[in-house]
């Protein structure tokens, strides 16, 4: 994904510039030379960014494409030998 970089004074004087940029992909508004802002499509940001789910709803998706049970290999201990 490529990002666009755009000063706030460009952004301020020419907002249809910056609403053009962020139609091709996100576009970092920066601050005095730092990223301060990004603009993105709402139906980017909606596909995208979506509101964090907690452990335990994650654990009960019906959805989850990690259904399978987790069935782990069982431990052997015939090769080690003991000493008493």
């Amino acid at each position: 994904m490529r990002f666009a970089y755009m000063t706030s004074a460009v952004f301020n004087q020419n907002p249809s510039k910056a609403k053009k940029e962020a139609s091709a992909g996100p576009l970092v508004i920066t601050e005095h030379g730092e990223a301060s802002y990004v603009l993105v499509r709402y139906s980017d940001f909606k596909d995208h960014w979506r509101k964090s789910e907690s452990l335990y709803d994650a654990l009960g998706d019906p959805s989850s494409r990690f259904d399978d049970d987790f069935l782990p290999e069982r431990a052997g201990f015939e090769s080690r030998d003991t000493d008493f």
